[in-house]
């Protein structure tokens, strides 16, 4: 029967036939593939949840599982994010809040209003941090009573990275500097961009004063982590969780395996690193 078919179909018909079933495979076979992965996560937060007695959010930024001619999309905070976690957090009620955060950092505004929103939930908060939780992921995880990081994992400074499409995103301490430096010499973006990175770095302060002024009584040492989180370290600077702990951040290094089994479901764009488990 199917030779039968053939012979009727001519090559022009067989290519088209051969396309169509090409295109349907590349977009409905990574489609049907993605809705596992997420019904397994799924399944997997609904089991924190019971084993914890908590509400379990996450926000995990990865490179983008569908790709756009071969160029992944690269996750970051952003105001989709706040919108959704701020729902999130205030249908929690009067339940403890598990923020199970992997990300490089992103945009201000989201990652201030997702701070102050955890801050102030009324019951228990805890952000678990299985790999890094970068910028204004550490800016999240600050807000939270308990940072609970796997031996491995790392936050990272908070201070704002300012600039423009033509000379780039710097961080603004940077800015100020070379601001600060050049004086009269510097031209008007250099002084505007040096304006701007001082009021920014200003609102970091009064930010992580707000979301840590419960957590240390000491005035002194309050100070020494703000002075150092917000404009000591370069940006990309690694706090491991024995450096967090020694500054002054209530850090748990108890990590739940539970975790490490739920980032094993977001597929990996990169394949270079294989090995049997």
């Amino acid at each position: 029967m199917l030779d039968q078919l053939l012979d009727q179909l001519s090559v022009y018909q067989i290519a088209l036939l051969i396309i169509a079933i090409s295109v349907t495979y590349a977009i409905f076979v990574p489609r049907y593939r993605m809705w596992i992965k997420k019904k397994g996560r799924m399944y997997h937060i609904s089991q924190m949840e019971k084993k914890w007695n908590t509400k379990v959010l996450t926000m995990i930024h990865k490179k983008s599982e569908i790709a756009l001619l071969g160029m992944p999309f690269y996750q970051h905070i952003d105001v989709e994010d706040a919108e959704t976690i701020l729902r999130a957090i205030r249908g929690a009620k009067n339940r403890p809040i598990d923020l199970i955060i992997h990300s490089p950092g992103g945009e201000l505004l989201p990652s201030i209003q997702i701070a102050r929103a955890l801050k102030n939930h009324p019951e228990k908060t805890r952000v678990i941090i299985p790999h890094y939780s970068m910028s204004g992921g550490t800016l999240i995880a600050l807000s939270a009573e308990e940072i609970v990081m796997d031996k491995d994992a790392v936050i990272g400074p908070i201070d704002p990275q300012i600039g423009d499409i033509f000379r780039g995103m710097f961080p603004a301490p940077s800015w100020v500097k070379v601001a600060e430096q050049k004086g009269d010499k510097a031209d008007d973006t250099t002084l505007l961009i040096g304006d701007m990175s001082k009021k920014a770095l200003e609102l970091m302060r009064i930010v992580v004063k707000e979301l840590l002024e419960d957590k240390f009584e000491n005035e002194e040492d309050f100070e020494r982590i703000i002075d150092k989180m917000v404009g000591g370290m370069i940006h990309c600077y690694p706090i491991s969780a024995t450096e967090a702990k020694s500054l002054g951040l209530n850090i748990n290094t108890d990590f739940p395996e539970e975790v490490h089994d739920f980032m094993n479901l977001y597929k990996p764009t990169k394949r270079t690193v294989e090995y049997l488990s």
